[in-house]
Formats: structure tokens, sequence, C-alpha cells
């Protein structure tokens, strides 16, 4: 018997970020990483569709003019078909010339801090990375979705073979150390596709898994969205709190629920939940990981490891910049503590070392 199976990129077409890498690759531009790697100039990813119709047609036809950038787009097709259908060779040729490390951890718990020093430890100039190949928002993963846009694993399998396409590009020429091409990648969302990340990224991939205390990490992000709401009722304004609120959905709160939530019980129920993601899945998106919770001395004393590690000046690494909160919302750190010893009990079960001296220091 044979079936045949038709798909076309009208099907799954190419996503916005791995045209417009593509578009910029062909044309020879300096990637602009200011985006996520210059500290103050930071913007956040926008969520859904990024780009007009017709930018997106735009785009499509200069691709489709150039030689180069059809094998590039069909390259990207090449590995997806091999993640589908479980062509361990295709993969396992991306895994022999590339070492990943990723940097794990919920949101505004340091992990780009990290990831930059990673990549100028590596000679690269992490503002001439593009964040697509840098930061979180790409390959996609999530909780499942099942919907007239796709489904998630499609979705993510899809997102993982586009990266490996532009890391194969961008990467081709790096410096080689213990005979591969090392690769950071901040990878917040391998919690939600653990097993993909380590079956594709390689079980000889590294991962540094970032931790901040509920607290100043819930402050720190409704600064960033644009204040803590007058009523301390929860509102999805940015991308982070949209994150959380589709998280909160996922784990069976209805869309009333949620929105009836106090601000500080929504962020802890999604701390809570990210973290314990990250017990269940550790060890499955990397065999080699470390915990590093946030602070100042920690984390620049793990970007001068990294330094001296991969030749370049221990001593030469940014300052990382910390904002004291800790006398700020005291009322909300005795609600933290049944979450933090939940989470705690957890990793001791699966083997992780739980940082809790770090943390209570509350940064």
């Amino acid at each position: 018997m044979s079936v045949l199976i038709t798909l076309t990129d009208s099907h799954m077409p190419p996503s916005e970020q791995f045209l417009e890498f593509i578009d910029s690759w062909l044309t020879g531009v300096e990637f602009n990483g200011a985006t996520w790697a210059t500290y103050g100039q930071e913007q956040p990813e926008r969520l859904g569709r990024r780009l007009s119709p017709s930018r997106m047609h735009e785009l499509r036809q200069r691709i489709a003019d150039s030689d180069a950038g059809m094998r590039y787009v069909g390259r990207a097709y090449e590995l997806f078909v091999a993640l589908l259908i479980g062509d361990i060779d295709a993969i396992r040729a991306v895994q022999q010339r590339f070492r990943f490390v990723l940097v794990v951890g919920a949101p505004r718990s340091g992990g780009k801090y990290l990831t930059k020093e990673l990549f100028r430890a590596l000679g690269h100039v992490p503002s001439r990375v593009p964040a697509v190949l840098a930061h979180d928002g790409f390959p996609e993963a999530a909780p499942w979705r099942f919907d007239r846009s796709g489904t998630t694993w499609i979705e993510s399998l899809h997102t993982m073979a586009e990266y490996l396409a532009m890391v194969e590009l961008f990467f081709a020429a790096a410096d080689r150390h213990e005979d591969h091409i090392v690769v950071p990648k901040k990878a917040t969302k391998a919690a939600y596709a653990p097993g993909l990340f380590q079956s594709v990224l390689g079980a000889g991939a590294e991962g540094v898994i970032t931790i901040r205390h509920p607290v100043p990490s819930c402050i720190s992000t409704f600064e960033s969205a644009g204040g803590l709401p007058a009523d301390h009722r929860f509102v999805p304004r940015g991308n982070l709190e949209r994150l959380w609120a589709r998280d909160l959905i996922s784990a069976g709160f209805s869309a009333r629920e949620v929105a009836d939530m106090d601000y500080f019980e929504a962020y802890l129920r999604y701390w809570e939940d990210y973290h314990v993601r990250l017990a269940m899945s550790g060890s499955n998106i990397t065999h080699h990981y470390r915990a590093v919770a946030y602070g100042a001395e920690r984390f620049m004393r793990e970007a001068r490891r990294n330094a001296d590690r991969f030749g370049s000046l221990g001593t030469d690494v940014e300052e990382f910049h910390v904002h004291d909160r800790r006398d700020r919302h005291p009322e909300w750190i005795t609600r933290a503590d049944a979450a933090l010893r939940r989470v705690g009990d957890q990793w001791t079960r699966v083997g992780m070392a739980f940082p809790f001296d770090e943390i209570a220091e509350r940064w």
C-alpha cells in the first residue's frame, strides 16, 4: 500500500522571522541585535503577526527571485521533513558540527545577560547577533494548541528547522571549541518542549537555568508593562503578561477566572507552574546543566567562568545591573513562601538543587 501526502508552503508557510533573516542575509546588511543585547534599548518581540501582507509578499518575492534564497528556504524545509519523519542522520549531522548552550529560565530572571556574555566570550559582538538567533522568542514552543492556524507541535518542529537553517548560515565561519562551533541560545520556551530541544540540539548540549525570587521578578515584569494596575487586578498588557495568561488558561483556568485574579496571584501561579515544568524537564532539556540564582556577583562570576573557558579575558565582562526592590510589596513575601517550598520539594524529588538561600536574598 502506498499513500501520497502532499503539503506545500501554503499549508506551512515560512515564518516572518525566517524570511526577514534570509532577506537580510542575502542583502549583506549588518544585523541589528540592539533590540535584545544593548542594555536600556531592549524591545520585546511582538506576539502574533508582525508584518503586513504587502511586506510579507515583498519579502517572499525577493527571496523567490534569488537562487541562493531558495536554497536557504529549501534547506529549512529539508530539516523540517527530517524532524517530521525522524531522519536521525540528518539531525545528527547538525549536532556533530554545532554544540548548543541553552540558557533557560522564566522571563526577568537574568538569562539575557548570561546569553549575551556567552556570545562575547565566543568572540561575537552581541549587538550584531539577530534576536531570532539569540533570544527566546524562536523557535516556538508552548502548551498544546489546535486551531485553524495549526498545532503547537508542528509549529515547534517547523520553527526549529528554520532555526537550524539560520544557525548553519550565521555561524558557519565561527571558531571551533573542542571540535565544535558553540552556539548560545536563550531558550525560555525549552521548558514547554524539552524532548524536542534535547533530541534536536543534542545530548551534548549544555544548559544554564536562571532562577529568581517571584516577588522581585513580578515587580520587574509589571514595571516593563507600564506599572502595577491601580486595582491590583491582573490585566495582560505586554508580551510576558499575555504568555502567563496563556499558561494559566492551559492549566485549566477560564478566561474569566484569569481576569478576576489578583496581579500577584496570577504571576505566582505562572511562576510556580513554570518552575515545576523545569523540575520535570530539566534533565530532558540537556543532560548537563547548572542552576544560577539571580544576583550580580553570581551572574558576573558565571560570565567570567565562560570567558575563561572560551579563551576571552575573564575580567572583561559587562556589569550586571541589579535594582534593589527588596523593600517593595513586603505583603507578597509570605504569599510566595508556600510556592517556593512546593517548587523546592519538586526539584529535590527529581534530584535538582533548588538554591533557596540565594534566591531568598530577593534581588
